[in-house]
C-alpha cells in the first residue's frame, strides 16, 4: 500500500565527520542513518551517498543542494509538511 506521507517526508543528507577520524554521510529525516565515505572522488562519493540514502529511505528521491550559513547539504521532500 502506498503511503502519501512517504512522498512528503523531508530528508537531509550531509557530508560530515561520523567519528573522530572518519568522514562519511549522515541521513536525517523520516529515517536516520550514517555511513562512511564511499569514495575519495567527491563526485562519485556524492552519487553513491544519494543512492545509499534512497535505499535507506526505500524509494528514489530528488536531492537538491542547499547552502545554509556557508555549509552545504542535500535535501529531499518537503521540509514543512
Amino acid at each position: 500500500m502506498h503511503d502519501e506521507r512517504d512522498e512528503l517526508a523531508w530528508y537531509k543528507l550531509t557530508s560530515t565527520w561520523i567519528d573522530v577520524d572518519v568522514l562519511g554521510w549522515e541521513l536525517e529525516g523520516g529515517k536516520r542513518d550514517c555511513h562512511e565515505q564511499f569514495s575519495d572522488i567527491p563526485e562519485r562519493d556524492l552519487l553513491l551517498a544519494k543512492r545509499w540514502a534512497n535505499k535507506v529511505i526505500g524509494q528514489r528521491r530528488t536531492w537538491r543542494l542547499v547552502v545554509e550559513r556557508g555549509f552545504e547539504h542535500y535535501e529531499a521532500g518537503h521540509r514543512y509538511s
